[in-house]
């Protein structure tokens, strides 16, 4: 047995973990910049506009596509809540309105975009590129480690 046919299994079985390791790693930020992580506290609605009228808000975002409406804090607290009339986006709009505080807070109303921006698209065919190529070559080591054995 030479040398050099004595150090190659030791280097192959640290390529495994780490090619593992990183296609972890790979896979986990790719879901983490893919699916939304909600950082809000869910609440009810009557909480949410008291907080509104007692001036406790500094800013809210209302969704009113997704029929929800996530506010801010001036404590730094996060909140969401959820509601189901169809007009309550309305009244909640109203009622930020006519609560502005003085240090002033943001109102968004917004709705779910139907096409991405160049961004997220760009973004999203990088993420798939990797993993497209994470899984290829997780799948020819597993052939390769299959056929070594």
């Amino acid at each position: 047995m030479t040398e050099a046919s004595a150090s190659r299994p030791k280097k192959r079985s640290l390529r495994k973990p780490v090619l593992l390791v990183l296609a972890v790693v790979i896979v986990l930020l790719a879901g983490l910049a893919l699916f939304n992580r909600d950082d809000y506290e869910q609440a009810d609605l009557p909480f949410i506009v008291k907080q509104i009228q007692e001036h406790k808000v500094w800013s809210a975002t209302v969704r009113d596509k997704e029929q929800r409406i996530e506010i801010t804090m001036i404590d730094g607290k996060r909140f969401q809540a959820e509601w189901e009339k169809p007009d309550k986006a309305r009244e909640l709009t109203d009622a930020l309105r006519k609560a502005e505080p003085k240090s002033g807070y943001t109102i968004e109303v917004s709705t779910t975009r139907l096409l991405l921006g160049p961004f997220e698209i760009f973004v999203g065919a990088v993420l798939a590129a990797v993993l497209v190529a994470v899984l290829v070559a997780v799948s020819r080591r597993l052939r390769r480690f299959q056929k070594d054995r």
